[in-house]
Formats: C-alpha cells, structure tokens, sequence
C-alpha cells in the first residue's frame, strides 16, 4: 500500500473497512456499502491487490450492486523480450537462486533491480549472492537493515532515457518486476529490452474476476448506463 498516494477528484476514503465492531473483509465492506447507500462499485485496485478485488466481488453480488473491475491490461512480451515468467514472488527469488551466473564480479552473480513495491522483499533476502537495487514509492522497512541492498524512492511516470542510465550505472543484469501493465513504469521494459537484460516477471494473482480491460470511456458509459437505467 502507497503511503502517499495521488488523491483523485471527490471524496476520498483511505484505510480498511473494519466497523465498530472490529469487523472487515467482506462483511465490513457490505456495511460500509450499506450505510453510504452505495448503488454501483467500480474496483479500480491495483492489478495485484487480489484480495479485496475478491471481497468486491463477493460484497457486490451479495448486495445485488452492479459491479465492474476496472485495470490495466497486462504488458504483453515482444520478440525481442527475454521473459523468464513466474506465479509468484517465492518462484522468482527461488528461480534467482538458480539463475546461471552471467557478472563476472567475484562478489556477487547478478546486479538485480527489484521493482515489486514494499510487499514482498523480505522473500529476496534469502538470495544473498546477489546484489539488490530496489526502487519503491516508500521506504520499506528492509531498507534498515538489509545492508547489501541500495534502495531508492520514485515515484512513475519514468523516461526510457532515466532507466536506461539507472541500468547501466548500476551494471544490472536482471530485472524482476511485477506485469503492473500501463505506461506509467513501461519504460524499465523497453531498457530491458534495449540492452537485452532479462526479466523475471511475477505474473498476476489467480482471479475469478472476468478478464476484462475497460476504458476509461467504457467505464463511464458503463457507470451512465447503471445510473440511468
């Protein structure tokens, strides 16, 4: 979660959905649904954020509330593109455990740039023959105390141009992100790509959300449909 996130238009509300009751989840959800009079949800989450896009789900339905999921499509792989595809955050610091040896520093097998966000990075300390650039929103709580790592804080959009001089000053031979997909943080692809750095990409999580990718018009003709019908 983004401490600091942009504020979009209207009123915001930041946090969980726990009532008086310490109640949260699904059930604290429908209550907030409930007491607000919410006639439509859009889940417009974070493509990872697979929990409560579920709890939407099953609060909408529950509800009978018309529901749409709204994300990004994911980034598709090029020709050019050495994906090395994995399900999940264990399978990619287990597969850079592995990974065969292509630094020719003697301390260490590759200079990884980690760009998962804060969720997550703990799993990575266990690959410690590896040299880490970890870039985030936030500063993590690892970032205290896991020594041999540099972190840095940005926030996309990034330039080609940007990511191709972080690349190569910082020697990075291997770059493990999620497929967040949109053009905000596109541009590490395309220097990966550029200088034919390989890319361990953690796919997204399993859904029973329908896979469908509406615009932002498609949204609103949806959201004008819903209202007036």
């Amino acid at each position: 979660v983004t401490e600091h996130p942009r504020q979009p238009a209207g009123e915001v509300r930041i946090g969980g959905f726990s009532d008086t009751t310490g109640t949260g989840g699904k059930s604290g959800l429908q209550n907030y649904l409930l007491q607000e009079r919410i006639s439509l949800l859009v889940n417009a989450t974070h493509p990872y954020a697979a929990q409560i896009s579920e709890n939407a789900l099953a609060a909408a339905t529950e509800l009978q509330i018309p529901f749409l999921r709204k994300t990004r499509p994911p980034w598709v792989k090029l020709p050019e593109d050495h994906w090395i595809e994995v399900p999940d955050m264990e399978a990619a610091a287990n597969y850079l455990i592995d990974y065969k040896t292509i630094s020719q520093n003697e301390l260490y097998k590759h200079s990884v740039f980690l760009t998962i966000g804060n969720s997550g990075l703990s799993i990575f300390r266990k690959c410690n023959k590896n040299r880490f650039i970890v870039r985030t929103v936030d500063p993590p709580e690892e970032a205290s105390s896991w020594l041999e790592a540099i972190f840095l804080e940005g926030r996309g959009p990034f330039t080609l141009e940007n990511e191709l001089a972080l690349f190569r000053q910082n020697a990075i031979t291997i770059l493990i992100t999620k497929n967040s997909g949109g053009v905000s943080t596109y541009a590490k692809i395309e220097a990966a790509r550029k200088l034919r750095v390989p890319v361990i990409m953690v796919a997204r999580p399993v859904s029973s959300l329908t896979e469908i990718y509406p615009t932002i018009d498609e949204t609103t003709d949806w959201i004008t449909k819903n209202i007036l019908s």
